[in-house]
């Protein structure tokens, strides 16, 4: 009945994931220690147990350098591992009354918090480096700096449910429950936007290039909105069991109709299962640029769909994704019928703490009635494979970097962020049936390229060019979707590292079967506030 503290090898890793932020997900650096998990052990007097580590203060000056706080966190470690060997000492002498377990159980808990307070204290030493002049640092702290400010978007893409580890111990910003073993995590944004059209488009709040009119009597009116839809709210709960970690994370914003409170994030993780609603595994949230847009990018792979998935780790740095999706069929005239779950399978690469690459193949039987006669039914085969990845350019700066995703194969349309947001209006893009009433598989291939380049510390520039395609079929009507182009770029300032300030201009272009075409020119500005 008595917490037996996690190895020191993990400790330590956990300590400096806090100091040198990697800029890959959480789950996946916490991934390569090793395999402590919590358990029970027996205890005895209060007079064995060693006392508490030395807590670090925050220096009152910023004259504290890294290298002391290594240093600090080297002594904590050596603390712990002392602590470790006098509890498995512990452990092997025998019990003695519950009630006398009772009290160690409390007391090394509160070891366990006290040794919590001196990490998130060194973790608020190294955010005073903040504040100094970059000149005034070395190349070394330099660096470590670079890779403290994008540490927190490492967390938020861990919250997409990429990760293979649940770890409890490297949970920044959380909440012990009381009484339990488990910590909750309250998190999100709040997020103002204007979007300014200098030309008509479909989208008032966002850039969905697939709604630019192609007919030239819909073209030129301009058009402002502003909104905080965009804003999010999630809690993330993680927990400890004798069979392993738990974790519960659900996430909602205000962008469904007329700011309604909607789901986006619902699932539940259990070692490497994962079941819920979340990202599909065919997507690749580490291969997702920085974007105002709250559409983003038209030749993604992006959807959220209930899913059951598997992704073990294999060896250091490979990860097998699998995992069986709703497939919603979207028929372009026709009623999709849900009848077969969407097979994904996936594997992710990392080399060097540089490259990051993910390879996709989706399977689908698609099933559907057709409008003209809805006692015809048929199915067909449908299937994509995607690769995307994202390396460190360092020849300006340290943090810059390079994105790209291509996607082709037949039927996965609603899968296409631009294809799926235009479903309601030309009709779903996985499948149509042709004037015999056979149901046949659209051709799609999209994709896109980013390169982000940092300014300074705090100041940064996202660059995007994008393009979806689809083969449309002789016997579709001539205004049938054929393909969209989009460009954008943008200048995001992080006056601290909870704001975000900044201005997106986004042009885009959609042309039809029969070459009828449309532009349009959108400029966004916004402010986020992430808590």
């Amino acid at each position: 009945m008595c917490c037996k503290f996690l190895s020191q090898s993990r400790i330590l890793l956990i300590a400096l994931l806090f100091v040198l932020g990697d800029g890959v997900l959480a789950e996946e650096v916490v991934s390569q220690a090793t395999d402590a998990v919590v358990e029970t052990a027996p205890v005895t007097t209060p007079e064995a147990v060693p006392a508490a580590a030395p807590k670090a203060e925050a220096p009152a000056a910023p004259e504290t350098k890294t290298a002391e706080l290594l240093e600090m966190l080297q002594q904590q470690q050596q603390q712990l591992t002392k602590l470790e060997q006098s509890l498995a000492e512990l452990q092997q002498s025998g019990t003695e009354t519950a009630q006398a377990q009772q009290e160690q159980i409390k007391t090394q808990q509160e070891l366990i918090d006290e040794q919590r307070k001196t990490i998130r204290s060194m973790q608020a030493s190294i955010d005073q480096l903040k504040l100094f002049d970059p000149n005034q640092l070395s190349d070394e702290e330099v660096a470590y700096r670079n890779r403290l400010e994008t540490l927190e978007d490492s967390i938020a893409q861990s919250q997409e449910s990429s990760s293979t580890i649940i770890d409890t111990e490297s949970f920044p910003s959380s909440i012990p429950i009381p009484g339990t073993a488990a910590a909750i995590r309250i998190g999100g944004f709040v997020k103002a936007n204007m979007a300014l059209s200098f030309d008509t488009i479909g989208s008032q709040d966002s850039f969905i290039v697939g709604t630019i009119p192609t007919n030239e009597q819909d073209q030129g009116e301009s058009a402002v909105n502003l909104t905080v839809s965009q804003s999010r709210l999630n809690f993330d709960l993680r927990d400890k069991t004798q069979l392993g970690a738990l974790r519960a994370f659900i996430e909602a914003d205000f962008a469904g109709e007329g700011d309604v409170f909607r789901l986006r994030h619902a699932y539940g993780q259990f070692r490497d299962f994962l079941i819920g609603k979340t990202d599909s595994t065919f997507s690749d949230a580490g291969a997702r640029p920085e974007e105002l847009d709250f559409e983003g990018i038209n030749g993604e792979i992006n959807v959220r769909q209930t899913q059951i998935r598997y992704f073990p780790k294999i060896g250091k740095d490979w990860n097998l994704l699998l995992s069986l999706e709703d497939p919603q069929p979207e028929i372009n005239n026709g009623e999709g019928i849900t009848q077969n779950p969407d097979v994904v399978i996936s594997i992710r690469r990392d080399w060097f703490e540089r490259w990051h690459i993910k390879t996709g193949l989706l399977l689908r039987r698609i099933r559907a009635s057709w409008d003209i006669d809805p006692d015809v039914k048929d199915d067909t085969n449908g299937w994509a494979i995607s690769l995307s990845g994202k390396t460190a350019i360092r020849l300006w700066h340290p943090n810059d970097n390079f994105l790209f995703q291509l996607n082709g194969g037949r039927g996965y349309g609603r899968y296409i962020n631009d294809l799926n947001s235009i479903s309601e209006v030309d009709g779903g893009q996985d499948a149509v049936f042709n004037p015999n009433g056979k149901l046949k598989a659209l051709p799609v291939f999209s994709g896109y390229l980013s390169f982000q380049h940092w300014w300074n510390e705090a100041l940064r520039s996202t660059f995007i060019t994008s393009f979806v395609n689809v083969n449309t079929f002789d016997f579709q009507p001539e205004n049938a979707y054929d393909n969209t182009q989009r460009l954008s770029g943008n200048l995001i300032w992080s006056p601290s590292s909870r704001v975000d300030l900044g201005s997106e201009l986004i042009w885009g272009k959609r042309k039809d079967k029969n070459n009828a075409s449309g532009s349009a020119v959108q400029l966004q500005m916004s402010a986020k506030y992430r808590f």
